[in-house]
């Protein structure tokens, strides 16, 4: 009785033991590994006020040290930016959203790394990423919470 419970959990066990080996999350596209590999950060960066361009900046410089990649900053209107994140030509689009905006539905809106009130919104200076990029996303999140000195939103 003994032996033929350990064969039924044997696989189970291997099973655990090899996604514990693995890097996870992972990427879907792996976008992590093309950045560390190739060296390049493809960037969007929308127009932004004058007190969070130098935020920006400062965001950008932790992601470089952090992938040991260089940013390649484009600029374009703020529709046009999210499409090439979508279709890949992108890895990151760091620009003004707002809470509700709706490309929380397409894209992965990160914590932002500063907010201001602008009329009725609350808009925030924000790293977004392709959806399902979860290891990007994570070192994306990371880097924000220590700028921001580990406050929570």
């Amino acid at each position: 009785m003994k032996d033929e419970a350990t064969m039924r959990w044997w696989p189970i066990a291997l099973l655990v033991a090899a996604t514990a080996c693995s890097e996870y999350p992972r990427d879907i596209d792996g976008t992590l590994d093309r950045i560390r590999e190739t060296g390049v950060l493809r960037v969007g960066a929308a127009a932004l006020p004058p007190e969070d361009q130098a935020l920006a900046r400062a965001y950008l410089a932790r992601l470089e040290r952090a992938t040991g990649a260089r940013a390649r900053v484009v600029s374009a209107t703020p529709e046009y930016q999210i499409a090439l994140l979508e279709d890949g030509r992108l890895d990151l689009v760091l620009g003004e959203f707002a809470d509700d905006t709706p490309w929380l539905a397409e894209v992965a809106v990160v914590e932002p790394l500063s907010e201001r009130v602008v009329g009725k919104r609350v808009v925030g200076l924000a790293p977004v990423a392709a959806n399902g990029e979860n290891r990007w996303i994570m070192l994306l999140e990371r880097e924000v919470r220590e700028m921001r000195g580990g406050a929570p939103r």
